[in-house]
């Protein structure tokens, strides 16, 4: 559907719901996000062609980040029409080696993560990297980055994302998925506004619940045995929740049979 002038928003399905893929229309096409691996021949190229566009226009691939339900789709584009790939440069060596986010999830999660010896997407040269502040022209459009970390195995500072984007004009907000509690990926004015402070409250809430677990408990928990007490969100942002208050010294984590179990530091 088209959102704006020339952007369109392209619905990528994926298992029970969809990827967000935009598309930026002018002389060329520039993309946003692509998907999987599928994404491509499944609803990418059926969307330009049904607007009178070909697939061989696209000249731009920009990535939010290297999962792979968002750059599945970016080895098939490259290798059909030559695009150019950017990326944040935090997620430059996750598109170019991509097990090396399975390594890195195994390595801080084992028991989440088996070890896996087969990546989840095609890696791909990148051509151009970005970083927060820069301003992109791109076919007469000028795009600037706004860096909000806190989402992928590269950054984790998700809280203090949703508080800049906060003070952000921010008219109309494309989400990777379409998240509570609108359960859409596009939302505009109070209700985009409305996304990111219950986004923000969110994890604030999952920060505190998980920090009474751990005040309340005798023994080191494992990431599993926090999920099963508190039942919300997922069991991997709780291990980066727990990851944030290691880094602040708040707590401490010892190793245990498959795993990590984790404890108050200044426990009495």
């Amino acid at each position: 559907m088209e959102i704006a002038k020339g952007i369109h928003l392209i619905k990528c399905p994926w298992s029970t719901y969809f990827v967000s893929s935009c598309a930026i229309i002018g002389e060329t096409i520039t993309l946003i996000d692509v998907g999987t691996s599928d994404s491509p021949e499944n609803a990418i190229y059926p969307y330009l062609r049904g607007i009178g566009r070909d697939p061989s226009e696209i000249s731009h691939i920009l990535l939010t980040h290297a999962h792979f339900d968002h750059c599945g789709g970016v080895a098939v584009i490259k290798k059909e029409t030559g695009c150019k790939v950017y990326v944040h440069e935090s997620g430059k060596p996750y598109l170019e080696d991509a097990n090396l986010i399975n390594r890195e999830l195994h390595k801080r999660f084992p028991a989440l993560y088996p070890e896996k010896e087969k990546p989840d997407f095609e890696s791909v040269k990148v051509d151009a990297t970005f970083k927060d502040g820069d301003l992109l022209n791109l076919d007469g459009r000028q795009i600037r980055v706004l860096y909000t970390p806190g989402h992928s195995v590269c950054s984790k500072k998700y809280a203090e994302s949703m508080r800049r984007l906060l003070n952000e004009p921010v008219k109309i907000l494309i989400t990777g998925h379409p998240f509570p509690p609108f359960n859409d990926a596009l939302l505009r004015g109070e209700n985009a506004v409305k996304h990111i402070h219950e986004s923000l409250e969110g994890i604030e809430e999952l920060e505190a619940i998980v920090w009474k677990v751990l005040e309340r408990s005798d023994k080191p928990l494992s990431i599993e045995q926090i999920y099963e007490k508190i039942r919300m969100s997922r069991p991997v942002t709780i291990g980066c929740v727990l990851e944030e208050f290691e880094r602040e010294g708040k707590v401490k984590r010892t190793e245990a049979t498959g795993g990590y179990r984790w404890a108050l530091r200044d426990r009495r």
